[in-house]
């Protein structure tokens, strides 16, 4: 008895590597929130731990993108896309750096997968038979 493994499209594994990269990026944006805590003495503390958190709720938000784009199911591709969106307007609302414009590039990059693979996400069924 032989056993079948379903192979993912190579778009589905780039999609799901780079939000785990950009998920890396922003974990270590959160860790360095964590570290400006304890060296901030002008900035109000609050604002710090709130954009902290925020910063994690990004990690989770990629790693849940990234996991859910496997499923290739309508919700993930709607998870996705907002997730994308969201994080690129937010990008361009703060000050603008390095890392800033590096996760705007992947964030478009993964745009443009998640576009260009659309429709096998849009269908009134997934390829597992499930809708999203």
């Amino acid at each position: 008895m032989a056993i079948q493994i379903e192979s993912k499209p190579r778009t589905v594994i780039t999609v799901q590597a780079l939000f785990v990269l950009n998920a890396a990026i922003w974990l270590l944006f959160g860790i360095n929130g964590i570290l400006g805590l304890a060296r901030n003495t002008t900035l109000p503390q609050m604002t710090l731990w709130v954009v902290t958190i925020l910063m994690f709720g990004n990690v989770g938000a990629m790693l849940l993108a990234g996991w859910w784009w496997g499923k290739r199911s309508r919700g993930a591709f709607a998870f996705a896309l907002a997730v994308l969106i969201v994080n690129l307007i937010l990008t361009f609302t703060d000050q603008v750096g390095f890392f800033d414009i590096l996760t705007a590039l992947i964030d478009l990059g993964l745009l443009g997968l998640i576009l260009f693979d659309r429709k096998s996400y849009s269908g009134p069924a997934t390829l597992s038979g499930k809708t999203g």
